[in-house]
């Protein structure tokens, strides 16, 4: 999103250790903050509960939680996505006074798509009515969030958006580990863990609204503007969606196959893969900071000075020399990120037994804990890649990755399931790495064609001289395309 990186651009430049920890901090927050907000929030409650309410019942508070997020990721991604373009379009024309109502019909519109599915999973799984009621109001409440945290990007307050996610997990906190002392079980303990959320979202709605004050005119305008989008942008709506997806899709297979158990809830989780694959995803979140923190800094720079050369009309050898510094400088820090990661990665594979055991877990999940491990540095580079290829509009390739992905994870999982134990995590760690290892390829040409993708393949005034000429001889339509970038060249 044009203008994101304000905050985290100036704290950069500083260059303190106070000021790095800033940044690196806002920087989680906007890459994952209600990824860190869930996992620290039920590892601090189970810890403090787990001998007072037992097992079960602990179980039965996770798993609502943990449906609400996988239904609402998924489901918010097409409008998320969209909405962040629309968002940034404006910011980049200088034009906010239509935000607050794309923000209001991106609520609309993720309450619209996410409050069918659970709905229809609570009537498939006989799920107590109560524990209905909350996995509904969960699900919308974490929709709103992804929302709001999306037009975050615009907002330079990211102290208050940080304080907004820390506030909100204390309440949960408290109210969380109350209704379990008080003997109110797992659904008690829920409607504590939503009070938080809703606290979150309230933080982030008003920091979004009082970033941008102009008053909604018109909510029809908001809503016709996103719906266009939707049909303008459906190569990216399609992409988060499916992206999305295949985060999720290793779970799905293994909570619909044999190791799948069904809880009193009703509800189906896979508890031995499960905790340990949620374990090991913490490792990318550090690597996610800092590549937020290069794409808002190094990169953004980079970036503008690239396209500013040309705006410039700079020379050919002012482009191209532009252009290689891009690529080597982005493509360097990737790496660099991605060693470090590394190095995460082989402390947690060697203190992976030391883990189970302090965590309690069963010494069977140390195998799906590594293989977790390792398959995280690979989906950070998957990440970080198909993220880039957006910054250079590249929707349908982005599209594709995402499918081949989804494809990736899903067929794997199904094989690793049927294998058996001795292969848990294995699926998710060979998608990861292939799919990587495309996706890492496609950015890296991305980078090398830039120029042509420039000034041909992505440029709209091309598309618009050579609509409808596919049937005429190809000297005829080279003519055509060089006179959309150099005037005057048909005549010659």
């Amino acid at each position: 999103m044009a203008g994101i990186g304000f905050e985290i651009r100036r704290l950069g430049r500083q260059e303190t250790l106070t000021s790095m920890a800033s940044a690196f901090g806002h920087a989680a927050v906007v890459a994952a903050g209600p990824w860190l907000f869930t996992i620290f929030s039920l590892a601090f409650i189970t810890l403090s509960v787990e001998r007072i309410v037992g097992l079960d019942n602990l179980a039965n508070f996770r798993i609502v939680i943990i449906y609400a997020f996988a239904i609402s990721l998924v489901l918010t991604a097409p409008v998320t996505i969209i909405a962040t373009r629309l968002v940034a379009d404006r910011l980049w024309l200088k034009d906010t006074s239509g935000v607050r109502g794309l923000l209001l019909a991106a609520y609309a519109a993720s309450i619209a798509a996410v409050a069918p599915p659970p709905l229809l999973l609570v009537l498939l799984l006989r799920v107590p009515g109560d524990m209905a009621v909350i996995l509904v109001a969960m699900s919308l409440t974490v929709a709103l969030i992804w929302v709001a945290l999306s037009f975050c990007g615009a907002v330079r307050d990211y102290k208050g958006v940080t304080l907004s996610f820390l506030a909100g997990m204390l309440v949960s906190l408290v109210l969380g580990i109350a209704a379990a002392l008080a003997g109110l079980g797992p659904r008690g303990m829920a409607w504590g863990f939503l009070a938080g959320l809703v606290l979150i979202l309230l933080g982030l709605t008003r920091r979004v609204l009082e970033a941008f004050p102009e008053p909604v005119a018109d909510l029809g305008a908001g809503v016709a503007e996103l719906v266009a989008g939707l049909g303008r942008y459906h190569l990216l709506a399609w992409g988060a969606l499916v992206g999305t997806a295949a985060v999720w899709v290793d779970k799905w297979v293994f909570w619909l196959a044999s190791t799948g158990e069904r809880l009193d809830s009703g509800l189906i989780h896979a508890p031995l893969y499960d905790s340990a694959m949620f374990i090991a995803s913490l490792v990318i979140i550090p690597s996610l900071a800092q590549f937020v923190m290069q794409l808002e800094t190094g990169f953004f720079e980079r970036y503008q000075h690239y396209y500013g050369t040309i705006k410039s009309h700079g020379t050919i050898a002012q482009i191209e020399a532009s252009r290689a510094r891009l690529k080597s400088d982005t493509l360097d820090h990737l790496v660099l990120v991605t060693i470090a990661q590394v190095g995460i990665c082989a402390v947690l594979i060697l203190a992976a037994p030391a883990i189970i055991d302090l965590l309690n877990m069963q010494y069977r999940q140390i195998a799906i804990l590594r293989y977790g491990a390792l398959g995280s540095v690979f989906q950070f580079i998957f990440i970080a890649a198909t993220s880039m290829l957006l910054f250079f509009d590249r929707r349908k390739l982005f599209l594709v990755l995402q499918i081949a992905f989804l494809g990736l994870n899903l067929g794997l999982s199904v094989l690793s399931v049927a294998g058996g134990e001795d292969y848990y995590g294995t699926g998710y760690f060979l998608a990861c790495l292939i799919a990587s290892l495309f996706a890492y390829a496609m950015a890296e040409r991305t980078f090398t064609d830039l120029n042509y993708l420039t000034f041909i393949g992505n440029n709209p005034s091309i598309a618009a001289a050579t609509a409808g000429a596919g049937k005429r001889p190809l000297g005829e339509r080279a003519r055509d395309a060089l006179a959309a970038v150099m005037p005057g060249a048909r005549r010659s």
